[in-house]
Formats: structure tokens, sequence, C-alpha cells
């Protein structure tokens, strides 16, 4: 992510914060980090956080997974790993169990957006799904 990108993606996350009402320090509290990287995120000091952690703080601003990739040129979903690898390292699931995973998030994504041949189970993630 370049310089500009990071301080587009420091901005939006600011004006999510103000329009919860929220101070960094309630932010800090809410999500769990540390002022100081809440702080220095909002400032576009990271030109590559973490995008679990950026996923969070999106997630407890009620902030569009969308609106954070458009913002930061898809850092996000370039960073994040595919329904079948995070729940395979995280949940440690059988085959079987991330077939039926795949699965559902296909329905889910397709009664949301309606059926497309582009949208495979395991890409979902990369265009703004959450695991």
């Amino acid at each position: 992510m370049t310089d500009h990108q990071a301080t587009k993606l420091g901005a939006l996350i600011r004006r999510g914060r103000r329009n919860k009402g929220l101070s960094l320090f309630a932010l800090a509290d809410l999500t769990g980090f540390d002022y100081s990287w809440l702080q220095r995120l909002e400032c576009g000091q990271y030109g590559s956080p973490n995008p679990v952690h950026l996923a969070r703080v999106a997630e407890a601003l009620d902030i569009d997974p969308v609106a954070i990739d458009r913002a930061s040129k898809n850092h996000l979903a370039q960073s994040l790993p595919s329904v079948r690898t995070y729940f395979r390292s995280t949940a440690k699931a059988t085959p079987e169990q991330l077939d039926e995973i795949e699965a559902a998030i296909a329905e889910i994504h397709a009664k949301h957006t309606g059926p497309s041949d582009t949208d495979k189970p395991d890409n979902l993630i990369r265009k703004g799904g959450t695991p």
C-alpha cells in the first residue's frame, strides 16, 4: 500500500470512529488494540497493517470491508487467506468440514448477490467477505 493509500485508509478509520462517537481510547478498549497502534493507523503510518486487525477495527466501527479495500487498493482482500486455508489452520477442519463450510458460504453468497460463475467459495474472502 502506498503512503497515499495508508493516509486514505487512516482517514476512513478516523471518520468511522468519530461517526460512532468513540475516542481512540474507547476504540482501543472495544478492539483490544493499543491506543498508539490505532493512532498511528489513523495517521496513515502503516503501509501494511495486519489484515486481521484491520478487519476487527472495521467491524467495531461498522465499516464495510469493501470500503477498506477501496481506500487501501485491496490490501485487506489480498492479504487474507482463503476460506479453506483459514478454517484449516484456525479450526483444524477436516476436508469434509471444509467442503461443508465452502458450500454454506456459497449458498449464503448466492442468496444475497445471486449466482455468478466468478464467485468461487475459496475466493469469497478476497472479495470482502469474512471468515
